[in-house]
């Protein structure tokens, strides 16, 4: 209970229990007093475990292009924060409802239903640097250090509780342990409030330093706190980040004292909502109704018509009628054939219809000019693996994966790639990565046991696979310190 509301209010997924773990570690002093407490190397190790254990319990998205979308905003942010060295891992929760959270180390979460939800991308950027305003001031580490101060004080009073209950008046104990965990999450949840506003504060001055709009914030605020009233159900945004009137009138009070700017929505923002508002519709031709309705009598191709046509064109897709799809986007493609959104559902619906040649040449010509595209690089390795291509994808996935080590869905790639080309040393090694990103320790360094036994006597070779079971190990414990 107390855990629960802790997380709730502070809007943090913080793993709360290792709090005492942390709290009866002697750790160094790093000039700073939250330092003592967790240091930022242990709060780098407990996120990463954390977003591992999520992957394996819970549905996340992985699309490239919008992953590679909030990627660039979220560094674009970042930059403009006072965050120093960011090191961002994303991931994308495969919900409906309203939300986003911060977990230590820079793990930063997002619902997809804050896509659906953010009308402009000033409003869906105030969430994020919100939620890095948390992770620049170490707000977890803070929590824990207040809890440490309190800790004794609890005990105490947990212990009278005990005793209370020895002595058989069990009515007395639970009224008692009640007291005391109510002080103790009032506690708390004044504290959250603080860290809530800060949060806000410096979200707003990473708005307009990224020149985004700082009324944003609190418009989107005021929104969500309507919806809740009008509506009869919470969203899962104002449960974690809970929305008081003196809250809104707050941003609202800081956002006037920044020179008004309009700050106008990036076409990337608008084509990345399109795609996630297709994905959450029904494919009953409603989907494709609905975006004919809304180009009707449009003769003009501004952005409007782009965003609903590209919405069009994967209606279509989903509700195969492929040749439909294809026209729709073909004023796309033609307005802007490098357009990376354009090209991946072109391929879409090229690989809907088995046509891997046509797939292969667009991601080959657009990769050709487009290096370093994430999106087009994970297209491009789908493609060339299910046209029995997947050999000459492995040395540019093997490339990424040295820069992306924590992408399971470059790993499972790669994976995909060695069983293609019958390649067991690499299967081994890339279901060892698969298994570990996605919170499964053991049957990572089972994995990595075969890969030793296949190299037996290269002994450069072991002692990489070695190296790579022991940090592995290592990081079996990142949970429970």
């Amino acid at each position: 209970m107390k855990t629960t509301l802790i997380s709730l209010a502070s809007g943090l997924l913080l793993c709360i229990s290792v709090q005492g773990a942390y709290a009866e570690s002697e750790l160094p002093e790093l000039g700073d007093t939250t330092s003592a407490v967790v240091s930022p190397e242990q709060e780098y190790r407990l996120g990463r475990a954390w977003i591992r254990k999520l992957r394996g319990s819970t549905s996340t998205i992985n699309d490239p292009v919008l992953q590679d979308y909030l990627e660039r905003q979220s560094y674009r942010l970042a930059f403009n924060s006072p965050l120093q060295n960011p090191d961002l891992t994303l991931v994308i929760i495969n919900s409906k409802q309203i939300n986003a959270f911060a977990v230590p180390g820079g793990v930063i979460g997002v619902n997809a239903g804050l896509l659906l939800h953010a009308e402009t991308e000033s409003e869906f950027s105030s969430v994020m640097a919100h939620e890095l305003g948390h992770l620049s001031q170490r707000h977890f580490a803070r929590m824990l250090e207040d809890n440490q101060r309190n800790q004794w004080v609890y005990l105490g009073t947990l212990l009278a509780t005990i005793a209370v209950a020895a002595s058989g008046e069990s009515q007395g104990a639970f009224a008692l342990g009640a007291s005391a965990q109510a002080a103790m999450i009032q506690n708390q949840l004044s504290y959250s409030r603080i860290n809530e506003q800060e949060a806000d504060r410096i979200g707003m001055q990473t708005l307009v330093n990224a020149g985004m709009d700082p009324h944003a914030m609190p418009k989107f605020f005021q929104r969500m706190e309507k919806q809740s009233r009008q509506v009869g159900t919470v969203p899962e945004f104002v449960l974690t980040h809970p929305l008081t009137q003196s809250r809104i009138a707050d941003t609202f009070n800081r956002a006037n004292q920044f020179p008004k700017k309009l700050a106008e929505d990036s076409l990337d923002y608008q084509l990345v909502r399109i795609r996630m508002l297709v994905q959450f519709m029904e494919s009953t031709g409603r989907a494709s109704a609905h975006f004919r309705q809304q180009l009707k009598d449009e003769s003009i191709l501004n952005d409007r018509v782009r965003i609903n046509r590209l919405g069009l064109a994967l209606a279509l897709l989903r509700e195969r009628q492929y040749s439909q799809a294809r026209e729709a986007l073909a004023p796309l493609l033609a307005d802007d054939p490098q357009r990376v959104d354009y090209i991946v559902a072109a391929v879409e619906i090229a690989l809907a219809e088995n046509h891997y040649d046509e797939a292969i040449t667009l991601l080959d010509k657009a990769r050709q000019i487009n290096p370093d595209s994430y999106p087009l690089l994970m297209y491009g390795a789908r493609v060339h693996i299910l046209g029995n291509d997947a050999a000459s994808m492995i040395e540019p996935l093997e490339a990424a994966a040295r820069e992306r080590s924590d992408d399971a869905q470059l790993w499972r790639l790669l994976m995909d790639a060695y069983t293609s080309t019958r390649d067991s040393l690499g299967i081994y090694r890339a279901k060892a990565e698969v298994y570990f990103l996605n919170g499964n320790e053991e049957k990572a360094l089972d994995q990595l046991k075969l890969a030793a036994d296949e190299v037996k006597n290269n002994y450069p070779l072991t002692a990489k696979i070695q190296k790579r079971m022991r940090e592995i190990e290592q990081s079996k414990n990142d949970m429970k310190r």
